[in-house]
């Protein structure tokens, strides 16, 4: 059975130049990977490129009522976006809003105790925000419509105290142990409401005092010139349990993938650290995905039902992200040697193509 151990947080990922590398359960009180001694080639390059070189994303999914999607905030230093993108599960169909945001010191804080991220656009008013003091994390957006899509608001709130809540961070080499790529995963349920206005495509939606699940994904790395990644998630309930979880790819294979990736299942809290996977779609991003490793403990399909594509060219930089929304089939084995057994399960895939 696969194995990989699960560490303490460190205070910090970078520590005199040297990263620390592994899998932690618990809060990581900072995702910060500034500090990197000669991350590029070995060359002592000055702190403002290397600094520049590192790019961040918040991904907020959820699972609610009769709505999945995701809420993504994208920091490209001298700009940002945020893209909102969910479907009504029932009918399919998709609702996609974008904001564009202006420089900023900081998009998305590397303090993961206490913390915010937002778009303050009129229109697309976006925010997700976490204190653990306050044993809060929450997500709420108000869209402003037009001819073709409808005024949409939700706000969804999860409590850290809650006993399924799931705490993770994994820094993995990106590809080398030269740079690396830190992300902070937190499992929560939520509570909340979701409502779509009427237009003339579809009646008034008002869902209130609704449960659910979702997942906040924070991740920041020193990113190549052109890279490649792709990324599958998923947050719901089966047999009475509380199910979460998220697996990575990328074009380039990091060294020591074995014992140090990012992939990680959560039921009712518990963690199970999963192997490196290979992600194939033969026939393209809209047919059947097949997700495997080598350990037996992941055997899945995704079947695509819509896609979102987002893409962004702002003078040499391009960012092309595919968003899919499917259903797995499949098989993903626990570190207790339990299978969990997935039938028509809803979730997320992306594809994203970065070229700075």
């Amino acid at each position: 059975m696969y194995t990989r151990e699960i560490k303490t947080p460190p205070e910090k990922i970078v520590h005199n130049g040297k990263i620390e590398f592994g899998t932690f359960g618990g809060l990581l009180p900072q995702l910060d990977i500034r500090g990197v001694r000669t991350p590029f080639a070995g060359f002592p390059l000055p702190k403002v490129i290397t600094n520049f070189r590192i790019q961040s994303s918040l991904m907020f999914f959820f699972n609610i009522g009769s709505y999945i999607g995701t809420v993504d905030f994208f920091d490209h230093k001298v700009f940002g976006f945020a893209d909102v993108v969910f479907w009504n599960k029932e009918s399919g169909r998709k609702f996609a809003y974008r904001s564009f945001m202006g420089p900023r010191r900081r998009f998305i804080p590397h303090n993961m105790k206490i913390g915010f991220c937002a778009s303050f656009n009129k229109k697309r008013y976006i925010r997700v925000s976490w204190d653990h003091q306050r044993d809060r994390l929450s997500m709420i957006f108000n869209l402003k419509g037009d001819s073709s899509r409808p005024s949409a608001q939700a706000a969804f709130v999860a409590h850290y105290s809650d006993s399924s809540f799931c705490e993770t961070a994994s820094v993995v080499p990106f590809p080398s142990k030269r740079r690396c790529s830190a992300t902070y995963m937190a499992a929560p349920q939520i509570h909340g409401t979701i409502t779509m206005e009427k237009t003339k495509l579809s009646e008034e939606v008002s869902q209130e005092d609704l449960n659910g699940s979702a997942v906040l994904s924070i991740n920041r790395a020193y990113y190549n010139f052109h890279s490649i990644s792709e990324f599958i998630v998923a947050s719901g309930e089966i047999n009475g349990k509380k199910f979460t979880f998220q697996m990575f790819t990328t074009q380039e294979n990091a060294v020591d993938s074995d014992n140090i990736n990012g992939n990680i299942l959560c039921i009712d809290g518990e963690c199970t650290p999963l192997p490196p996977v290979t992600i194939t779609h033969p026939f393209g991003l809209s047919k059947k995905w097949v997700i495997q490793d080598f350990e037996n403990m992941v055997d899945l399909t995704f079947t695509p039902t819509s896609e979102n594509h987002r893409d962004v060219t702002f003078f040499v930089m391009k960012s092309q992200l595919h968003t899919i929304f499917g259903t797995f089939e499949g098989v993903i084995k626990t570190k207790n040697g339990e299978d969990i057994i997935l039938h028509n399960f809803e979730g997320i895939a992306k594809n994203q193509l970065l070229r700075l």
